[in-house]
């Protein structure tokens, strides 16, 4: 009789035997590899497919703009896009351009901050970093002076940490920081809409992996995903909306409280990281401490707690001191108003404490801006004497930071080796406030942004019409120009080009030369604004004037131009010795006509080389036989030859 065959019966016959080796093998180690490098593969195929289509942006932080000049470097117009994804408003990079390779003679500058350095309301020309610039071009003409303004509004630490190893890999030979308000509304700040929680090690992490075209696509897609639940009225709703509204996500923000305290952390760390690793080069740093309107910019929300009084009443009450001249406790009592203001546009006090606990722990210096301000204001506090809003300086407070940089540069032996003119520094502040190139167009468009700004939340309440935009009223052309730079119809240049050519036409030279050369203090390697001035004023016969534009536009482009009418300008000036190698060169170029070989005659002659006055005259009449002046002279000059 058979034996009935149980489960255990069969598990004992697919047991494998150890002795005969049955056992199934162990994948050898090249498949764990394979398995390890197929998503790798995959995703550097992804890669490099989205780099070749050109898929999203680029985020390299300097590059080459055409548009601006084909041998400079720019801070990337892009590279505002990767902290701003998502918002309706997105800030511009200044052109600021450097050279691609650092000239020997080169002192270059990068200037850290958000829209206090980019010099908001004002355009690039009144910025600190520009007026600073324009200072150490004036006393120290042997050294190509490179200052290059990294501010963009609406920007924080996470930004400006995310900037500086590209900045380091420029050789510069210092860096100035402006920054803080903006920790916590600016991008990626803990109160910010644009914003990915509190976590540094994950935020900067990000930042480094945006930089791939997969980041970028991955978060296109899920955004998408996101767009198809919004509300579009919302949307629309945040378009009309000013940068700075757009940008309060977690809107209220007490004093003492977990986003307060995250927000200085969240400063200290990313501030540490960037000197460390400015320290790790061996590139000094000169840091700013904070300064805001105090005295005229009440808070702008006000909460209850139990700890701290609301800070409207703690507003008022300082008026009141200051009404009655007890100024101690009424310069108290601002800051306390303004500590306690639960939208945190206004950097908190601590945030200066910060920068300097910063400055004294690596040894690098520190400058109280706040105090420069608050030593030139009434009772020594900050208002509308030198800022136009809650923060931002005016005119005067942008020179102010701009010489408490140049003041520490110096005490510090931190500026250009060259050779120092033999203007003193209150020479220089007078020619250059002289000479300051700014006009009634740019303080115009300046008021625009100004009351755009006020005329909305959070200085209104929300939803209340700008009434101060409404009840603008335009009087002449600079407002009607002003207003098409305003809504985008014209470009800022072209606007004030537009300006100098109706001045021009009104026979208001100066006026006319003021506009161009705004212009050209904004893009001063760009050679058309010294072309168009020099030819206007050419024309009109004020060739003396046109010297210095022409001299500049043959220093950035050397061509035809500007050697035919420096030859030209100069020879009728008399000063034939220092016209001659002027048109020397232009001859050399294709469009030499014959009135250019018959000035490059005179000039021969005039300097005693008869034989190639007489070359360069008939040269001019193959050009054009029939002209008289030209035939007199080669008669004239062949017959002293002769003699």
């Amino acid at each position: 009789m058979k034996k009935k065959t149980t489960p255990q019966d069969y598990a004992k016959k697919e047991k494998p035997d150890l002795k005969t080796g049955s056992q199934l093998k162990k994948p050898p180690k090249w498949f764990y590899l394979i398995l390890f490098l197929i998503p790798v593969l995959f995703f550097v195929l992804l890669e490099t497919g989205l780099r070749a289509f050109d898929y999203g942006y680029d985020f390299t932080v300097f590059k080459v703009v055409t548009d601006y000049h084909p041998d400079k470097l720019f801070l990337n117009p892009e590279i505002p896009y990767k902290y701003f994804y998502g918002t309706r408003s997105v800030p511009s990079a200044l052109p600021d351009g450097f050279d691609k390779e650092k000239k020997p003679n080169a002192f270059r500058v990068f200037v850290l901050g958000g829209s206090s350095t980019a010099g908001w309301p004002y355009v690039p020309n009144a910025s600190f970093p520009r007026q600073l610039k324009r200072k150490l071009e004036l006393l120290y003409p042997e050294n190509n002076i490179e200052v290059i303004n990294l501010g963009i509004s609406a920007i924080n630490s996470y930004t400006l940490r995310d900037f500086v190893p590209a900045v380091l890999e420029q050789k510069p030979d210092l860096i100035l920081i402006y920054a803080g308000h903006n920790e916590y509304y600016g991008a990626l700040g803990v109160g910010s809409t644009v914003s990915l929680g509190t976590s540094r090690t994950l935020i900067n992490l990000y930042l480094w992996l945006y930089n791939f075209k997969t980041t970028q696509l991955l978060r296109d897609v899920v955004s998408w995903v996101y767009g198809l639940f919004t509300n579009t009225d919302k949307a629309t709703e945040a378009g009309n909306e000013t940068l700075m509204a757009q940008m309060i996500g977690n809107s209220l923000i007490s004093y003492d409280s977990d986003e307060y305290h995250a927000g200085i952390k969240q400063f200290e760390g990313n501030l540490s990281d960037i000197i460390e690793m400015t320290r790790e080069k061996n590139i000094p740093v000169i840091l700013g401490k904070l300064t805001c309107n105090l005295r005229d910019q009440k808070p702008f929300v006000s909460v209850k707690a139990d700890k701290y009084p609301p800070a409207d009443e703690v507003f008022n009450q300082a008026t009141e001191e200051l009404s009655k001249g007890n100024i101690n406790n009424a310069k108290k009592l601002f800051l306390l108003a303004k500590e306690y203001d639960a939208l945190r546009f206004r950097a908190p006090q601590k945030i200066n404490d910060v920068i300097s606990e910063i400055g004294n722990k690596f040894n690098i210096p520190v400058i109280d801006i706040d105090s420069v301000f608050r030593k030139l204001s009434p009772y020594e506090l900050v208002g509308y004497n030198l800022t136009v809003d809650h923060l931002h300086p005016n005119i005067d407070g942008y020179r102010l930071i701009a010489n408490a940089f140049y003041d520490e540069m110096k005490k510090r032996n931190l500026l250009p080796k060259g050779q120092h003119s033999n203007l003193t520094e209150e020479k220089a502040d007078s020619i250059l406030k002289a000479n300051f190139p700014f006009t009634a167009l740019d303080s115009t468009l300046a008021n625009y942004s100004i009351i755009v700004l006020t005329g909305q939340y959070p200085f209104v309440p929300k939803g209340t019409p700008n009434y101060k935009m409404l009840n603008y009223k335009m009087s002449n052309i600079v407002d009607t120009i002003a207003a098409q730079i305003f809504n985008k119809q014209l470009k800022w240049e072209t606007a004030h080009s537009k300006l100098a050519e109706y001045y021009l036409n009104r026979n208001e030279i100066d006026k006319f030369i003021r506009e161009m050369e705004v212009i050209i203090a904004e893009r001063p390697y760009y050679d058309v604004p010294y072309r168009t001035l020099a030819a206007y004023l050419i024309d009109k016969g004020y060739i003396e004037k046109a010297i210095p534009y022409l001299k500049k536009l043959d220093q950035i482009k050397s061509d035809f131009f500007s050697n035919k009418w420096l030859g030209q300008v100069y020879l009728k000036l008399n000063e034939a010795d220092t016209a001659l190698p002027y048109l020397q060169k232009a001859v050399q170029y294709g469009e030499a006509d014959y009135q250019l070989w018959y000035n490059l005659a005179g000039a021969y002659y005039l300097n005693g080389n008869v034989d190639l006055a007489i070359t360069s005259i008939e040269r001019s009449l193959q050009l054009n036989p029939k002209n008289p002046l030209a035939i007199n002279f080669y008669n004239q000059i062949k017959g002293l030859k002769q003699n």
